[in-house]
């Protein structure tokens, strides 16, 4: 019912449902402004905590986007506009809209009830929202400190395997940075490069599994002792498998792989070509720069130069020509760079 100045009336205070505004957000939206005004004087005394006016579809978007009302009032015109705008998925994730005229009047009972039971249904999905964003962020934080704890853990077997034959964790950092650089270089997406990454110092785990007096021999190795050695890329693998986390994965082909050959004559699965997976193929190259160009038990460091003529040399034998192109792109400055990184 409305009242002798033409807006809508207040509810009675005695009349069921008559509290159903109380403390509510709502906003009133329509190009009129004495129509909305009077509207506002009508929320406000049905006991609305506040009352705001958009001139437009736009400003009441801008508006709800800050925060979101409990009711929308939609003025003569705007009322698909607005639900398109607000509810484009028509999912009613936002706040319910009601035409100007859908007010109740005050002794209108049902109407009443009805709207208080639209309003309560907007708090609660307001609520569930809440409360899912909150569960959602705190399964968020147990997933990184696991991803962390297992990265972590993984890490230090890394370093564990690397001190044996090197007697630091440096090379697999340095491996792992070059590696990064190629992958990014030979296109690979942002998020695999950090994968290949954080999973490149886990190339040699398997060497846990080889006897010292082979790992650490001064001399030559026998047909015999190599063929040990060359255990530790299944090993490795074995060590990695059967994970379901992304991270672990990748490292169980890279450390499975970076001993395969383009040209299909490495270890331990004798794959050729693109059936090696591509951080397989970047750490390979990686891994035998830093090799040579540090010094080992059996061996003297080379100069950045020569290690990359050795790279070069091997391209479409031992490396992916892609993979050494990019080797090649990084230029000595960038070497040289890598090869004392850590």
């Amino acid at each position: 019912m409305d009242d002798v100045a033409g807006q809508k009336a207040a509810p009675h205070p005695d009349a069921p449902g008559a509290d159903i505004l109380e403390g509510a957000w709502v906003l009133v939206v329509g190009p009129d402004p004495v129509a909305a005004t009077r509207l506002r004087g009508a929320l406000a005394g049905a006991g609305c905590a506040a009352v705001e006016l958009a001139a437009d579809v736009d400003e009441a978007a801008d508006r709800a986007g800050v925060a979101l009302p409990d009711l929308v009032v939609a003025l003569p015109g705007v009322r698909a506009a607005l639900a398109r705008r607000l509810d484009p998925m028509g999912l009613r994730t936002g706040p319910p809209i009601v035409d100007m005229d859908a007010i109740p009047d005050r002794d209108d009972a049902a109407a009443l009830e009805q709207m208080g039971a639209t309003l309560e249904r907007h708090r609660m999905r307001l609520r569930l929202r809440d409360l899912e964003t909150a569960l959602a962020s705190q399964a968020a934080a147990r997933q990184r400190d696991a991803d962390r704890a297992r990265l972590d853990g993984l890490l230090r077997i890394g370093a564990a395997a690397e001190y044996r034959d090197d007697n630091t964790w440096e090379h697999t950092q340095r491996v792992a940075a070059m590696a990064a650089r190629l992958a990014r270089r030979v296109g690979v997406e942002d998020r695999q490069v950090e994968l290949i990454r954080l999973a490149a110092p886990l190339h040699d785990v398997g060497k846990i599994a080889i006897p010292d007096y082979i790992l650490l021999k001064p001399d030559s190795l026998t047909d015999e002792e190599f063929e040990v050695v060359k255990t530790h890329a299944a090993v490795g693998a074995r060590i990695l498998g059967d994970s379901e986390a992304e991270l672990t994965q990748t490292a169980a082909l890279i450390a499975g792989s970076h001993h395969e050959r383009w040209d299909g004559t490495g270890y331990p699965d004798r794959l050729v070509g693109e059936d090696i997976s591509i951080a397989a193929r970047v750490v390979a190259v990686a891994d035998v720069f830093d090799i040579l160009v540090h010094e080992r038990p059996w061996k003297q460091e080379w100069t950045v130069e020569d290690a990359a003529g050795e790279i070069r040399r091997s391209s479409g034998t031992q490396f992916d020509p892609a993979v050494v192109a990019a080797f090649d792109e990084l230029g000595p400055a960038t070497w040289q760079a890598l090869a004392s990184e850590i």
